[in-house]
């Protein structure tokens, strides 16, 4: 009896003494670096140039510009055009912080006191990217792929003010003469 109870107790002190185990991750996790990079590295020239959608916004052009940075980000702008004026402008960038996360960058001046909102890479194969901040009112999530034709779809969704589900859809072209 005395074995027994010596067993039970040196079981339950080594339990107790052992780490709690990791929880589970909840929400999106960024991807390892190197699969970041390999992504980046292969889907990114495809998109650089400049990029319309004159059908998705009845009466106007949505327009985006990508070029390469020389501190190995990318940036772009996004800008949506109603016959000769500008109606809305976007600042974009795709970059890693010093830890190899990569996250998708944009900054409309006229919104959120003109600071970026971050979305974090959580999903890259070898035609498509997603971008999401599940804290962010909308959108909530960023998907760009890449279309055999060429062009390239974007997706942009989250909550509606209504709380509906809600998704913008962008078909850009190679743009001509910009």
């Amino acid at each position: 009896m005395k074995q027994l109870l010596f067993t039970l107790c040196a079981s339950l002190l080594l339990l107790a003494c052992g780490s709690a185990p990791e929880p589970e991750p909840t929400g999106p996790q960024p991807l390892s670096t190197d699969s970041n990079a390999t992504c980046l590295n292969e889907l990114m020239p495809r998109l650089m140039g400049d990029w319309t959608d004159e059908q998705t916004e009845p009466g106007a052009v949505v327009h985006e510009r990508w070029r390469p940075s020389s501190d190995g980000a990318y940036t772009g702008f996004g800008f949506v055009m109603a016959g000769l004026d500008t109606v809305f402008i976007e600042h974009l960038r795709i970059s890693a912080d010093s830890m190899g996360n990569i996250a998708y960058r944009v900054r409309v001046p006229s919104q959120n006191a003109g600071e970026e909102v971050d979305f974090t890479l959580t999903s890259c194969t070898g035609d498509s990217m997603v971008f999401e901040n599940p804290a962010h009112d909308f959108p909530t999530r960023i998907a760009y792929a890449a279309e055999p034709d060429g062009s390239w779809t974007a997706r942009v969704s989250g909550p509606g003010k209504d709380g509906a589900p809600r998704t913008l859809r962008y078909s850009f072209r190679r743009a001509a003469g910009l």
